[in-house]
């Protein structure tokens, strides 16, 4: 039986074939309303909420520079899980990001089962893709290698270096527990020398490798450097040095002043 609305002060409900009347008393109806209000915005969002969606547990990289022809070939190695309960996320896209830094960008990578997929340009130097994970295997956790090519990583100006390695990152990367989810890995030629990293945490593990251990994946992985294998400081050691000296000379002053004023004192 359909029902019309005629008389909205009163809240009575007519019946189209003129049955009885059906009234709701005024306070009974304005609860009913203000109970959809609050509930129907809420049912939505409890309903994405139970929804997992995809999440980085950890990031292994590895960039080799050793051709010296500032390319470096780049390979990810991911670890995805969901970011809530066991169950794989497998109707929704691992979405990917990369920024790129002046010529050193990527506009292409491929995995490791044959694919490959284009990184479009979202805003600026900004890329996106999403991808669909057709191939798992059985378990809370889905191993994944990505890799791609930066034709311009490193730029050469005579002898010195500056490398910029863009990093693709994934969704949502939470703090491993052991505080490191991110490890990156750089081969350089033998006779490079990098003075200057970024994250400043790059260091030399071995003859031309390099390596730095973070909490999360940085945007780019780069350094500053020499091509004819002479160190020179970087711009971080050169101010920790000039931090020092200055340090230094301060105590020297109030050693020579608190000195002065004990042999006046005993004077």
């Amino acid at each position: 039986m359909g029902l019309t609305i005629v008389d909205t002060v009163g809240w009575r409900i007519l019946p189209r074939a003129g049955g009885p009347i059906v009234s709701v008393p005024r306070g009974g109806m304005r609860r009913l309303v203000q109970l959809a209000v609050l509930t129907l915005p809420i049912l939505p969002g409890t309903l994405v909420a139970q929804d997992p969606d995809w999440t980085v547990l950890s990031v292994q990289m590895n960039a080799d520079l050793s051709a010296a022809d500032g390319s470096a070939e780049v390979t990810m190695r991911y670890v995805l899980g969901p970011d809530s309960g066991r169950m794989l996320p497998l109707t929704r896209p691992v979405r990917f990001e990369l920024l790129g830094f002046g010529d050193a960008t990527v506009e292409r990578v491929s995995v490791s089962s044959g694919r490959s997929f284009e990184l479009w340009p979202t805003q600026g130097s900004h890329r996106a893709a999403s991808l669909f994970l057709s191939e798992v295997t059985a378990g809370s956790t889905v191993p994944l290698e990505v890799r791609y090519r930066v034709e311009a990583a490193v730029h050469e100006d005579g002898p010195r270096l500056r490398a910029r390695i863009p990093t693709l990152t994934g969704p949502a990367e939470p703090i491993g527990e052991d505080g490191v989810g991110f490890t990156a890995r750089l081969i350089l030629p033998p006779e490079w020398v990098a003075s200057e990293g970024f994250p400043s945490g790059l260091r030399e593990d071995t003859d031309g490798v390099w390596s730095v251990s973070l909490q999360t994946s940085p945007s780019m992985v780069g350094f500053r450097g020499r091509s004819d294998g002479l160190w020179r400081p970087g711009v971080p050691l050169a101010v920790d040095l000039v931090t020092l000296l200055i340090l230094l000379g301060f105590s020297a002053v109030g050693w020579r002043h608190l000195s002065g004023v004990a042999r006046r004192a005993r004077a």
